[in-house]
This record gives C-alpha cells, structure tokens and sequence, in this order.
C-alpha cells in the first residue's frame, strides 16, 4: 500500500523521490538513481491499509551506502517476521482483506460468467498466496527540515490539520532525542506554531531562522496536504522533507486512528459568543446546555407529538464546549429547522438574522416525511399568529413566578434545599419557555419580510436609560447620598444581572457586587469630565457597561433614533409611508422584537437567580470552586459528600492554558474530543497574512485577548474572596500537562521503567509505563501495559505510534514527569487532553 500511493503521487506529478520495489530474493538494480545513498523502508502489503497501519513497527535503514543496500534490504525483511504477535495480526488483517475483495468481486460478476466465478476465484486465491512481500528502496535526501503533516488531527479534530517538524533527516525525532516545533492549521480560522524555536514568518528569523518553516514552506506544505488527502478522499498521514527549500513528499497513508463510526459535530460560535464570551468553566457549560435542551425539548413535544422520541438524543445537543467555549451544535440546529415549512427559504433568512458567518448547511438526520411536515406547518402557522400573545402570557407568568422564587432563594440557608429549588424552579420556568423559539422565528421572518433597516427593539432602551439616570443621580448627590441608594437599589432590581458575560454564571454582575456598580459610575463621572466630545450623553460609559463600541452603537443609538422615530419622523413621512409603519407586518415586526429583548432580559434574570443559587450553595461548602463542577457533579457533592477536589484542580489548569490558544468560529470534530491544552510556548501567526503574502509576524499570545473584558480577572477575585475556598488542601492535588497522543482515559498504578533491563515484561500487566522515551523494542511491555506516560516525544514518536496502534492511552512530552512520580503512585491519564493527575502517591 505505501508503494502503491507513491506511485500514484508520482504519476500525478507530486514531488516524490525516485524509488524501486525489490522482493526477498530478488537483487536491487539501482541504477534507477544516480546519488550514493538510498533509504530502505519497510513495505509489508498491510503495513498502511485500512484496517492496520503498523506505521514505525517495521525497520527502516537511512543514508545506506550502494554496498551495503543488499544487507539494509536483508535486514527489514528480517523485521517482518520479528515479532510473533505482529505477523499474527498481519496475517489475520491480510486474510481478512482478500475475503472482502472476494466477496466484491463475486458481487460484481454478470449472470452469464457465473460458471467461472469459482475457477476465478480459485486463480485470485493462488496469486494471493504466492505474492511475495517487498522492500522499498528510495533516492536517499539530506534535508534541513522533515517531519510528518496529518491532514486531520488525528485525535478527530476534522478541521486541523497538523505539521510536526524536526531538524534534519527527523530520525531523532522519531526517537524522542530532539525537540519539534508543531503547527497548527484550521484553515479559514488561523495558523499557530507550538513549541520552542524561533519562527521563520518573523523579522528576527531572517539573521537565523533555526528550526521552522518559512512562509513559502507552509503554504506549500498545507497546499500538498489538501491536494493528497482529495485525490485519496481520505485523511492522510504524510511524511516530507525539506532539501534545499524543495518539499518532498516521502510516504502518504491513511490515518487508521480515526475512528469514522463516531458522530461527526460541527460547532459554531455565531452569536452565542456574545452571550458567552471567552473562556466558560464547567458548570456554566452544563447548565446552558440542560436550559438549551429542555426548551428543546419542550418545542418538540409541541409541535412532534409522538415522533419527539426520535428526536430526543438531538435536542440533548443544542450547544457544546470547545477549548472551555461555548458553541451551538449547528448540526442540530439545521436538523430543527430542516422540520419547518419552506425550511430551504427560512435556513437563509436564520443564518442571516443570527449572524452564521460559515453558510455550509449540514444535517445528522433523514430528511423529516411528507406528513410530519404537513402536521407542522399547521401548528407554525397556528403559532405564528398567536405567538404575540402568547409571549405576553409568558410574561406575566414569568414575573409572578420570578419574585417568588426570587424570596425563596434569599430566604433559604441549606445547601441542599437550594439545589432543590433550582430542579423546581427550571420544571416551572422553562414549561412554556419554548414560546421564546417561536417568537425568535417569528422576529426573524417579520423583520426580513419587512426589509427596511430599522431598530424595532425599543425594549433595550429601557436598561440604558436607567443606568443614565442613576449616573446623573450620583453626579447630583454623590454616592453617598439616600437619593443614590434608593435609585440604585431600584436599578439593581430590575437590571442587575444585566452585564457583558451575563450568561455566564461564574461572571459577577452588580446584583452579586455592588460595588462593582458604584466603581462603574465613578469611572462614568470621571470620564464624562475629560471627554465630552464623544457619544451622546452617558455613550461612553454605557458603552463599558454593556460591551465594545460596535456593539454599543448597534444595540442602543440605532435603537434610539428608531424611537424618535416613532415620535418625530412621521411627521416628515408620506402619507403612505406613514400607511406602510401601521400595517399587519410592521406591527408583528416590532411587537416580536420587543417581545424577543423582554425574554431574553427574563433569561437573564433566570441566570441570574441561578447564579445566587450556586453563591449560596459555595459559600455554605466550597466557596468559589463550585463554578468549576458540573451540575451532575454539583449533585452528587451536595448529596454524597464525593470528594472532588482532583476533578477542580484539573479545570482550574485547563482554563488556565486554554485562554492562551486562538478562539475558533466553527470547528469540525468526530465525537467527544478537545484540543490540547498545550502548556508551552504558542505563537500565533497571522492567519490573513498567512493567505496574503508579505505581512506575517508572530506573536506570543496572551491570556485576556477575546474581549472578556477583566472577565479572568473577575474569577481570579472571586477565586481568592470565597468564604469557605478549600485552596489550600487543592494546592496539594498536582496536575501535569503534556501532549496526549493515544485517546483514552485509564487510572492505575506507575511502573518507572529507566532500562527495560531492570524489569519482566510481566510486571506491566495493567500498569501505566513512565519513562524518559520508548522505542520499538517497547512493544511488549506496552501491549501488557494499559497507558504509558513519557517525559520526552510528540505526535511523531515511538511512544505515540506504539500507543495508538495499541489503543492504549498515552501522555507524552511532561517535563521533568520522571522526578515527580515513582512505581507505585496512582495517577490518572487522559490521552485526549493530555493530562497526568497524581490521585496517590505511594508512602516512602
């Protein structure tokens, strides 16, 4: 198989090395090159196909003089049959492949030939069994530069791809004695480099570039990768060199690792990203996600019927976290609104009004049938003449409701009950919530019918011009007056969870801190003294309220001329323009959209209830490292006493590092996986240089650059001022981060290997193997082991290959890993996160 793709990379004019194939007994005619060195590489006919890859388990020969080629050869057809364990799995793979080309080809045999199938098939099978394996002998480069580009992450993020690079001919790599630099390639998203080495896209690399790739480099390297991995529709596993500023492509195969069965998500950012900006900790996540999908839920039972079963595993789906951000599911989203009547008209218009910058429309299930479409385009029609009142319905539920629970929760002092109130209170509340969805559509499509460029939404006036009042309240009295308390104590009342991240249950908003509103309108007095040039009255610091300027002018100036413009301009207007503001669609138009701003201004209050709730409970337990538990888990603390202090310390440094990587639109993944947390050195590079030649520089990236706002810094405070913080005793629970190579999560006992001559292979029977590095003579012990931890390797390393082909978890490249654990510590390993967690350590 690995020949066989040269040869098609050859013949479709990729930059390949000129190579021969030679069998066992066959001699090496080498006239084919004209250099004096060659490398002699293993070609065992089910080495890369699609069931095994055995990639690294059989021998390669480098820089082989012409003399010495005949032993090279000798020598990996020796390691073919090395080991007992793989040819047995070779031959079980090999088998298995000739049955399924058998039962292809009888599929595919007229009527009139059946006599001779079995004559040919008998044919097939003797030409199976008398093939002979090969060796491959290729023109032998001396590179500055080699390594391996996956096209896909091979961890099953489907939108990274993934170049790892070493120094030279990159066999040290491969062996974990040199360090590599890794980029990492979301195409239409960015490009950054991991690792030490300074970048050749920077104007300090020209005087010595050291170990990267240069502008030209990459984008030839990206370009052969889409090229390969479309002319195999396949993800690939490419290995290349770099000889004097030339790409070679070395070898191309399949990444094996990949597991296709697994369902394939695509998640989004678009508009979510204002309700959740930068970096979400768990128990925000969870609990969006168990809102998100209990209106879901709700809406499906609404308008399926009986066929919401079927639908149920989706609405479970609505949102997800990524790098410790909040996406939609897009997949699900599309597969709902896939159910409405002139869904490919509506798909559009939803992209448009929700701001989806990546118009690929994708869908996870069949398409719904011709009835159930029918039955609900009734009920949409039905609901979107009586959604207006039902909102309002909705309201004055939601209003009565709130101030009851709302005293409940103050008045309650047991961390238990208030749990109970939150089960209680999310059956009541998000009963008749699904309504919003309705009404959200309905804004949409009257909006978009309406087409004139007009702020309908006057609701959200209503916050901005209270925090105006009470600014020029404080002006007049000062903050220490009872004129200042009262308005503030009012405006906190009705808007006090209204901030940038509102969201965002761990954010502290003015209802949890007052004093952060006091702090606010000092600056806002301040301000107003030295800059009056500006926005209109309390602009400029209403905009540091509620958000960046853009953002600021769009949901609030807009809005205000659209009042005045109710008010002023219809004196200027036509008679029939004047006809047109007070038809049916203007109407809908703007009730919808106030009515859109009044639930959302009530979800943000819900949040808000729930955020003393979860203060509540921290501060009668663990203070505020509550926020960094599930809600399952927030049950099971509350309720069976668990311990789960090594599940927090664990988020704390994973949030910590994920602020630290680039934020993604929309990524592409297959199943449940994360990005590495990737503990050194990161150096973004300018994605839109990188696409136009001339401006690319790098940069180290640093906490704090997604428009958080201090949002860090809030939970960094809250960290500290937690009544009850159980800091200390976690500072005791260690973490460690590497590089996680093989998927898989397992807990078990250290076995620290210095030399495999120390210990039996059957001591590793179900240990976890802790070394420096591995090489292949490893196998053993690691296929009795079930995880290995290493201190030195990457994506490239014997360590990883070894694990993955092994499906065993692995963690590699932990600095200093072996000065910290010994045999018989109890640690945890995460292959997909890369971490290493001390659960015990064993008493000296």
């Amino acid at each position: 198989m690995k020949a066989r793709h040269l040869e098609i990379l050859q013949e479709k004019g990729f930059p390949v090395p000129k190579f021969i194939l030679v069998s066992e007994n066959e001699e090496a005619e080498l006239s084919f090159s004209e250099r004096d060195c060659f490398a002699v590489r293993s070609n065992f006919s089910t080495e890369d196909g699609g069931e095994n890859s055995f990639a690294g388990q059989f021998l390669t020969r480098l820089n082989v003089k012409r003399e010495k080629v005949k032993e090279a050869v000798q020598e990996v057809f020796a390691s073919y049959a090395g080991s007992l364990e793989y040819k047995e799995k070779a031959n079980r793979g090999k088998g298995e492949y000739d049955l399924k080309e058998q039962g292809k080809e009888g599929h595919q045999e007229n009527a009139e030939r059946q006599e001779n199938r079995e004559q040919q098939e008998d044919t097939e099978q003797k030409k199976t069994k008398s093939s002979v394996e090969t060796v491959l002998i290729q023109e032998m480069l001396f590179p500055e530069k080699s390594g391996v580009l996956f096209t896909k992450n091979p961890k099953g993020i489907l939108s990274e791809m993934v170049a790892v690079l070493g120094q030279g001919l990159g066999d040290k790599v491969v062996e974990d004695q040199e360090n590599v630099l890794t980029y990492h390639y979301f195409p239409g998203e960015c490009l950054y480099q991991e690792g030490r080495g300074q970048s050749c896209l920077s104007e300090q690399a020209q005087e010595s570039p050291g170990l990267a790739l240069d502008e030209e480099e990459l984008k030839t390297l990206f370009t052969l990768g889409e090229r390969i991995e479309r002319l195999f529709q396949k993800p690939m596993d490419i290995e290349f060199a770099i000889e004097k500023g030339k790409v070679y492509i070395l070898q191309a195969r399949e990444i094996t690792t990949l597991d296709m069965q697994l369902p394939v998500r695509i998640l989004d950012n678009s508009n979510i990203s204002e309700s959740f900006p930068g970096i979400c900790l768990p128990l925000s996540e969870s609990f969006a996600g168990e809102i998100y999908s209990g209106i879901f839920t709700s809406l499906g039972r609404r308008f399926l019927g009986k066929k919401v079963s079927s639908y149920e595993e989706l609405f479970q789906r609505m949102v997800g976290g990524f790098s410790g951000r909040m996406y939609y599911e897009i997949t699900s989203w599309y597969d709902i609104l896939r159910l409405l009547p002139f869904s490919k008209k509506i798909i559009p218009v939803w992209q448009g009004m929700l701001g989806v910058s990546n118009e690929e429309i994708s869908f996870s299930k069949k398409k719904p049938s011709f009835f159930l479409k029918c039955r609900i385009a009734l009920l949409f029609c039905y609901y979107f003449f009586v959604s207006q009142r039902k909102m309002q319905e909705l309201d004055r539920f939601f209003q009565e409701r709130y101030a009851g629970y709302s005293k409940r929760v103050d008045e309650e002092e047991d961390a238990k009950a208030l749990y109970q109130i939150f089960l209680e209170m999310k059956e009541d509340l998000l009963r008749e919530w699904d309504i919003t969805l309705m009404n959200d559509m309905v804004s949409f499509i009257s909006t978009h019918l309406y087409g004139k460029k007009t702020a309908f939404s006057l609701e959200t006036m209503k916050p901005v011009r209270a925090l105006s009042a009470l600014k020029a309240i404080a002006g007049k009295h000062g903050l220490d007056s009872e004129e200042y308390r009262r308005e503030k104590e009012s405006y906190i009342s009705a808007y006090g969870d209204r901030i940038e991240g509102e969201l965002k249950l761990e954010t502290r908003t003015y209802r949890s801190n007052e004093e952060l509103l006091d702090r606010w309108i000092l600056d806002a007095l301040e301000t107003e003294e030295t800059d009056r040039a500006g926005l209109p009255e309390a602009g400029h610091s209403i905009q540091k309220a509620y958000g960046e300027k853009d953002r600021f002018e769009k949901d609030s100036i807009e809005i205000d001329f659209a009042e005045k413009d109710c008010e002023e301009t219809s004196r200027m207007e036509k008679p029939s323009e004047q006809k047109q503001r007070k038809s049916f669609l203007y109407r809908l138009a703007e009730s919808s959209c106030n009515n859109r701003e009044i639930s959302r201004l009530h979800r943000t209050r819900c949040f808000g209830l729930m955020r003393r709730i979860v203060d509540k409970i921290g501060e009668k337990t663990i203070g505020f490292d509550v926020y960094y538990l599930r809600l399952d888990e927030l049950k099971e603390f509350l309720f069976s006493g668990k311990d789960f202090s090594l599940k927090i310390a664990r988020e704390k440094e994973l949030r910590k590092a994920y602020e630290r990587l680039p934020v993604l639109s929309r990524v592409k993944l297959l199943g449940k996986v994360d990005r590495d947390p990737l503990a050194g050195e990161i150096r973004v590079l300018s994605y839109e240089s990188f696409k136009e030649k001339g401006n690319i520089e790098g940069q180290i990236e640093k906490p704090g650059r997604d428009g958080m706002l201090g949002n860090t810094g809030h939970i960094r405070q809250m960290e500290k001022a937690g009544k009850k913080d159980k800091e200390a005793g976690n500072a005791k629970t260690r973490v460690f981060f590497g590089r996680g190579v093989s998927k898989g999560i397992f807990r078990g006992e250290v076995l620290k290997i210095k030399s495999l001559q120390e210990i039996r292979v059957a001591e590793a029977k179900g240990k976890i193997l802790l070394s420096y590095s591995t090489d292949p003579g490893w196998f053993p012990y690691l296929d009795m082991a079930s995880g290995l931890i290493t201190e030195r390797g990457s994506l490239l390393s014997h360590s990883a290959i070894l694990a993955r082909e092994l499906e065993k978890p692995a963690v590699v490249n932990i600095p200093k890993i072996m000065e910290e654990l010994q045999s018989g510590d109890i640690v945890e390993i995460d292959g997909d996160l890369g971490i290493c967690s001390v659960i015990k350590q064993k008493e000296k």
